[in-house]
């Protein structure tokens, strides 16, 4: 192992259980029956228990264990592994965007959110809100509210949505994000992912492994094209859960055409997008074993990269992750340090 430089969890995860979740639905909507988010394709994404939730971090998380018990599962993992604080992300209640009645989404964001606040924050863990981004406005409203109740930063998932992230639908948002000097962070997402074409392939290993960077990609092109860094420059955003060496490509692509139809269609777009992605804050998580880091930090610089366990996805490589980082002679201690720590502490403002 190497040197255990400290580390920030720049994107783990809870478990939220919605029986914790609903006392703090507002009535009329607190005596509902229904779901408090849609669900999503019956995929067997384990296996038949063929494929375990990753086993080298030693305290598990769980489905059925309230919020206390992962709280004190996450502060096991931080001390086991030297990471300082963590970011987590939830896994259902993501999904309450989809919901097509708009109070009743509005409603969920704010128990949910009020759920994280009360029953998840510490001062090593700090839980991402949830948004009901059908109604911009009250997306907004929501924001500015959960911020107020310590959140540091806001979920959106690639899916579910009605245009792409970059669309002025959406600057409500981004204008009450940068007010109120918290993050937004785009996730990575396959339970829609028949938005775009998942509904042509028959596996799970093809739907996971095309879907994910298909709705990212989608959203990632709407934000630099229609100029988001450039007209909300305090604004902190983050792309996760696709890993980072599709940047350098992508990029290259984007460029090609800025440079032969930004005037007509990008015009908040002075300069290539691969410098309007370098000149800005935006950070993209990495994964484990990316054949290519090196040659991405060489094209987009070192302080767009933030590490993440992904704890407990099935797909999750902690703790092996984070000790390659920490030994690796690809990148040095310098990149190490930024990459494991200082640039999650200024994405989130920790």
């Amino acid at each position: 192992m190497g040197v255990n430089f400290p580390a920030i969890d720049g994107d783990g995860h809870i478990l939220e259980r919605q029986d914790e979740i609903r006392p703090y639905l507002d009535d009329p909507w607190r005596g509902r029956s229904t779901p408090l988010w849609p669900g999503v394709q019956p995929w067997d994404a384990h296996l038949s228990g063929k494929i375990k939730r990753p086993a080298g971090y030693g305290h598990k998380l769980g489905a059925r264990q309230g919020a206390k018990e992962q709280v004190d599962v996450w502060h096991r993992i931080l001390d086991d592994h030297d990471i300082e604080q963590a970011i987590l992300f939830t896994t259902g209640s993501g999904n309450a965007c989809k919901l097509q009645e708009r109070a009743f989404a509005a409603a969920v964001s704010t128990a949910v959110n009020r759920h994280l606040a009360n029953d998840y924050v510490t001062d090593r863990l700090h839980p991402v809100g949830v948004l009901p981004l059908r109604d911009p406005d009250a997306a907004a409203r929501e924001v500015e509210r959960a911020a107020a109740l310590g959140l540091r930063a806001f979920e959106i998932l690639t899916d579910g949505l009605p245009f792409g992230l970059g669309d002025p639908f959406f600057d409500p948002v981004y204008e009450a994000a940068q007010a109120a000097d918290v993050a937004i962070c785009i996730h990575g997402s396959r339970s829609a992912a028949h938005e775009w074409g998942t509904d042509k392939l028959s596996t799970f290993a093809e739907v996971h492994c095309y879907g994910f960077p298909a709705g990212m990609l989608l959203n990632f092109t709407s934000v630099m094209a229609q100029g988001v860094p450039i007209r909300f420059p305090r604004l902190r955003l983050a792309f996760l859960e696709i890993g980072a060496t599709w940047l350098p490509y992508y990029l290259d692509r984007l460029d090609e055409h800025w440079e032969k139809r930004h005037e007509e269609e990008m015009p908040h777009l002075g300069k290539k997008p691969s410098a309007v992605f370098r000149d800005s804050t935006i950070k993209v998580s990495i994964e484990g074993k990316e054949s290519l880091l090196r040659e991405t930090i060489n094209f987009v610089g070192v302080e767009h990269l933030i590490y993440a366990t992904d704890i407990p996805h099935w797909d999750g490589e902690f703790p092996e992750n984070l000790e390659e980082i920490r030994a690796t002679n690809v990148i040095n201690d310098e990149e190490k340090q930024a990459i494991l720590r200082e640039n999650a502490k200024s994405l989130y403002a920790l």
